[in-house]
């Protein structure tokens, strides 16, 4: 569960962020790509147009800097994020481009107040030294 106390095996508490709230992050990071206001009426067309016009990819590197955790948390969140169908995950040449689907964006749109307020506390844990970036809204 997110926010939740656990102990690590040396018995010291520590705070754990769930992946979810990190997927939360990774996907408003993806869709600040796009540079689209997230509550305007078209948003399915914009999104789709945008994708056209634009590359507006991700690197892993870039999900892993947004999120602040390990390889191995972005590496989950990223499999959480294409199995839903909520990003694409592409492996070339020069490693990864990732990228919002239109299912993505609009599970957002949907439930970005939502994951405000389910996530309060955990986001200001995440940002308490730095200021949280405006894509994250």
């Amino acid at each position: 569960m997110p926010g939740r106390d656990d102990r690590d095996p040396g018995g010291s508490e520590r705070r754990y962020k769930g992946y979810r709230v990190y997927a939360y992050i990774a996907l408003s990071r993806l869709f600040g790509e796009l540079n689209l206001d997230l509550e305007q009426p078209d948003l399915p067309d914009r999104v789709r147009e945008a994708l056209v016009r634009s590359p507006g990819h991700v690197t892993k590197e870039e999900i892993l800097h947004a999120i602040r955790s390990n390889s191995h948390m972005t590496d989950k969140v990223l499999e959480y994020l294409r199995e839903e169908g909520f990003a694409e995950v592409r492996h070339g040449e020069h490693g990864y481009d990732i990228r919002i689907t239109p299912t993505g964006a609009e599970h957002l749109r949907r439930y970005h107040r939502l994951y405000r307020e389910l996530y309060g506390r955990e986001l200001s844990e995440h940002y308490r030294y730095v200021r949280p970036p405006e894509w994250l809204g």
